[in-house]
């Protein structure tokens, strides 16, 4: 059991305004599971590729799937099963980048805000707040993203059609569900907790 929690802020970059998440999950939680916990609380879909970075995105440790046969510019990226959260952002004040989608390239900045001992009852993770919907996966990332929000914001463009079939139902960008999130953080959770026979797949 964790003697501590990590409360996280998770910020999407380049997006205005800024699409934000605060979550309390355990210091000891090992990294391929942060990315499920970020997927979770943000709303992606996990379908594309990921890395951790803490430095600078040029030099600094990487962490995530390792890949040889996928280029990449900086260190190698190291197996973010054999890491936790603690060894990556030991204390409050640190901070790190969760890069989602290579070719979309959504950054994500993370910083601790504190770390806290453990609060009784409290199911972890835990999504403490939340401020506006997650971009739809593959619309370009945050360039392709305020585009795709002025248009849908103008019924007389001429891709105004077109744009919301590609989505397929309404999409409202200040609309976030903490409870829902929630939900799937303790579906996570749970997951966890069941033997290894009988864990869900995880999607990369």
């Amino acid at each position: 059991m964790t003697d501590t929690l990590h409360h996280l802020k998770i910020a999407l970059k380049n997006v205005r305004p800024t699409v934000v998440r605060e979550v309390l999950v355990p210091s000891t939680l090992r990294l391929d599971r942060l990315h499920a916990v970020i997927q979770t609380a943000m709303g992606w879909g996990d379908v594309h590729m990921h890395e951790f970075i803490v430095g600078t995105l040029r030099d600094g440790e990487r962490f995530g799937t390792p890949t040889p046969d996928v280029f990449a510019v900086g260190s190698p990226t190291r197996n973010e099963k054999k890491f936790t959260l603690r060894q990556a952002a030991p204390a409050k004040g640190s901070k790190f980048v969760y890069w989602y989608d290579f070719g979309d390239d959504w950054y994500h900045d993370i910083s601790v805000k504190a770390v806290v001992e453990v609060i009784p009852d409290l199911p972890v993770p835990y999504c403490l707040k939340a401020s506006r919907a997650c971009p739809p996966e593959d619309c370009g990332g945050p360039g392709g993203y305020a585009n795709l929000l002025a248009i849908l914001a103008d019924p007389t463009h001429e891709e105004h059609a077109d744009m919301c079939d590609w989505i397929g139902e309404p999409f409202d960008p200040e609309a976030v569900d903490v409870d829902l999130i929630n939900e799937g953080l303790w579906t996570l959770a749970r997951d966890w907790n069941r033997p290894p026979s009988k864990r869900k797949p995880t999607s990369r």
